[in-house]
């Protein structure tokens, strides 16, 4: 257990903001600790925005991290980068991050745990490792954890939204500006707890640019780049404006792609690729980044419209 004495210079300060500083555990993390009770005040549970007197006493006590129930399986992993410290990957289409209601087929945290016998816990039972995730149709780089330190750090890096994406979509129809701007607030729908829209009773600020970078006939090849780091964000974006993701099967009403056979032939998935992420490495605090070319569904679907439409 971790004990800490207020002193005057701490007081008027929310406990969550006064632990981030001094413990280096994200806000989320803390809120967390506070709710189950892990952190107290003078013996006693307090909030978030518990504001800090002269001479209170803090008691830390982190919860053990559970045995980890993943079996660890041979697979397929496309390592970009590797310490002692992180794993950067580029994950394949199709591939589920981690485990999860109605998840039977091998996950990435499988493959993780048969490649690394030392990743972080601070995740949890079934994500050791897992700091981010991306869908499972969505290919792309993703930063692995292997120890709590890194994970901390690299959880803060989001929480304060230094970490910079970039991905590569093809949108249906073709998007008139060259670049823009797309916000909104979104969260789980009301109606159908699968969909994330506007139309929600939890709304977070979302906020992504984009910039195209050619077109075709009926279709658009943009960069992404998220600003914030919500779920679907981008599939949800391009959907409100008009031109969401070819083979979005969410969130495409009317996917154009039905007027062409061979297009469709190309691939079995939304057409969404984590191109490229840039972050400070969590223990040499040296900023670092990494790419990951795009999938040979997107390059085939590319190269098709480039041949017959451009």
């Amino acid at each position: 257990m971790q004990i800490i004495d207020i002193k005057e210079k701490d007081s008027n300060k929310r406990i969550d903001i006064f632990l981030k500083e001094k413990t280096k555990l994200s806000r989320s993390y803390i809120s967390k600790l506070l709710n189950q009770k892990h952190i107290l005040c003078n013996h006693k549970q307090i909030k978030s925005s518990y504001m800090l007197k002269t001479k209170d006493r803090i008691y830390i006590e982190l919860p053990e991290i559970k045995k980890i129930d993943v079996i660890p399986v041979k697979g397929d992993l496309d390592i970009l980068y590797e310490d002692k410290n992180i794993i950067v990957i580029s994950k394949k289409p199709n591939l589920v991050v981690h485990h999860g209601a109605g998840v039977k087929e091998p996950t990435l945290v499988n493959f993780l745990l048969y490649h690394c016998k030392d990743l972080s816990g601070i995740g949890g039972q079934l994500r050791p490792g897992i700091v981010h995730r991306l869908d499972k149709e969505t290919s792309g780089v993703m930063i692995i954890a292997k120890n709590d330190e890194s994970h901390i750090s690299i959880s803060n890096q989001f929480a304060r939204r230094e970490i910079k994406k970039t991905y590569q979509a093809i949108i249906s129809g073709k998007i008139k500006n060259f670049e823009g701007v797309i916000s909104s607030n979104i969260g789980r729908d009301k109606k159908n707890r699968k969909k994330i829209s506007s139309n929600t009773s939890s709304p977070k600020e979302a906020i992504t640019s984009w910039k195209k970078i050619s077109e075709y006939n009926n279709f658009s090849f943009i960069e992404a780049y998220p600003k914030t780091g919500r779920t679907h964000q981008i599939r949800v974006h391009f959907a409100s404006i008009g031109h969401p993701i070819i083979g979005d099967k969410v969130y495409s009403t009317k996917d154009s792609t039905n007027n062409s056979k061979k297009i469709k032939s190309f691939f079995n998935r939304h057409m969404l690729h984590a191109n490229k992420i840039e972050f400070y490495h969590p223990i040499k605090n040296k900023k670092i980044s990494f790419e990951s070319e795009l999938p040979e569904d997107m390059s085939l679907t590319l190269k098709f419209l480039e041949d017959n439409y451009e």
